[in-house]
């Protein structure tokens, strides 16, 4: 292992207090056949440009998303999710395994959504429909956001309600009786021996959003998020029961319309600079629109080849405000993917995602991902860059292009990080949002800031 190697992996720690004291370069307690001095530099080049994603993962995802809404900016999306809802079902076979003789009568069947995020417009009435699908999602395939399944065109419900969180943040649709005792009729059949058979003959459901609509609700496939309530009693009393039913495989259709905006003309992975784009970049969260970031010259820095890295930070100032006008709020994380010169997203064997390791994670950490919050203080997002482009320096890294982009449920996922839990890929927590970021790359508003110790 060459000396730059090992100097970058023994002496952070030391250089940590002569870097926060800010002082003029000096020597470091280094061995004394060696010198080396701290030095510092914030002139580096930082490119930026604007990227479609060609294809955006949302199988799976930790969230689901309904609605319309109009973006002066980004112009007008629609979101709309699909997914499935089951569950065995037998009335006449107790949780002890035991059976019963019990005649049930049908009373009602519901699907109430506990929304848990909002997007958009708020004080304007939501209106959304539920159609129940024609197929059923396939157990291994990949959905992506401009993936669809045909639904049945007259909807199962509708409902209308104006959002209100601190007094009720569910959706609530009152589901056809014939729908009910279909459901019912499976119970002890072999078409509802299993979750997988009931789901094969129920199929799923989809949810359409009117066109009047203004805004985005987000809601969690979780236990408590979306409930398929079958409410019945025996005949023997009047005791109402229900039988729940959840949900499992799903994704999100997202889709946008351009026209008339900065971002008419962008093309899956074909990158706009900033002066393409009205003079800024932009970051859009479930549509795949990212910030390229690169480094062109950074090879300069290590071209003599005794260069190692101590601290480099890089500082994003977003152009717009935390809301604008009491809408389109910042993402409250962002992460950076690895890419190259075809502008995709680039993944291990594993498939599982390249994302920028936390700082001091090994080059290969790639399940331990970055997710930096937004600073009010600061007004910054503030990425860490010493091991990434340590790894650049010594050639372990061929690209400096990272990808800019959100990352829901963030704490949830820099909790795995920071607890070292890896997960087998982190896509289900990226791209299932609609917050959106802008950027005027100008070299206060993207600064890079390398502290590297160069021997003589």
């Amino acid at each position: 292992m060459s000396w730059p190697v090992k100097a970058a992996l023994s002496i952070i720690t030391i250089l940590a207090l002569t870097l926060a004291a800010c002082e003029a370069p000096k020597e470091i307690g280094l061995p004394p056949e060696v010198i080396a001095e701290v030095q510092f530099t914030d002139t580096l080049t930082v490119r930026t440009s604007t990227v479609l994603l060609d294809s955006v993962r949302t199988s799976n995802t930790q969230q689901l998303l309904s609605g319309l809404y109009r973006d002066p900016i980004f112009g007008q999306v629609t979101a709309q999710p699909f997914f499935e809802a089951g569950g065995a079902l037998n009335l006449n076979l107790n949780s002890d395994g035991t059976v019963n003789t019990n005649t049930y009568v049908f009373d009602s069947l519901t699907m109430e959504i506990a929304y848990s995020y909002l997007y958009g417009d708020t004080l304007r009435p939501f209106e959304v429909n539920l159609h129940r699908l024609k197929d059923t999602l396939l157990t291994g395939k990949t959905y992506y956001n401009n993936s669809s399944i045909a639904y049945d065109p007259t909807p199962l419900a509708k409902a209308k309600f104006t959002p209100n969180p601190s007094i009720n943040n569910a959706i609530k649709f009152n589901l056809p009786a014939a729908f009910g005792k279909e459901i019912m009729d499976l119970s002890g059949k072999p078409e509802g021996a299993t979750s997988a058979k009931f789901i094969q003959t129920i199929k799923g459901f989809t949810m359409v959003p009117a066109t009047s609509n203004n805004m985005v609700v987000g809601f969690s496939p979780s236990s408590t998020g979306i409930l398929l309530n079958l409410y019945l009693h025996n005949s023997a009393d009047t005791i109402a029961l229900v039988r729940t039913f959840y949900v499992s495989k799903r994704f999100n259709q997202v889709k946008a319309n351009r026209q008339e905006t900065a971002l008419s003309q962008i093309q899956p992975l074909k990158p706009l600079l900033a002066t393409q784009t009205g003079g800024l970049n932009y970051v859009q969260d479930a549509l795949g629109i990212v910030t390229k970031i690169e480094i062109p010259y950074l090879q300069t820095l290590f071209k003599n080849n005794n260069i190692a890295i101590n601290r480099a930070e890089l500082n994003i100032v977003p152009n717009q405000p935390v809301h604008v006008g009491g809408l389109f709020g910042l993402p409250t994380g962002l992460t950076m993917a690895e890419t190259d010169e075809t502008n995709r997203l680039l993944r291990s064997k594993g498939d599982t995602e390249l994302l920028l390791p936390i700082d001091g994670a090994t080059f290969q950490s790639y399940v331990l991902p970055q997710v930096v919050s937004y600073s009010s203080k600061f007004r910054n997002y503030n990425f860490i860059l010493t091991t990434y482009l340590q790894a650049v320096s010594i050639g372990f890294k061929k690209s400096t292009g990272l990808l800019l982009m959100p990352v829901s449920l963030a704490s949830t996922v820099q909790s795995y990080a920071n607890n070292s839990q890896p997960l087998t890929g982190y896509y289900p927590f990226l791209n299932n949002k609609l917050d959106r970021l802008t950027i005027n790359p100008t070299k206060e508003n993207v600064k890079l800031m390398i502290f590297y110790t160069q021997t003589k």
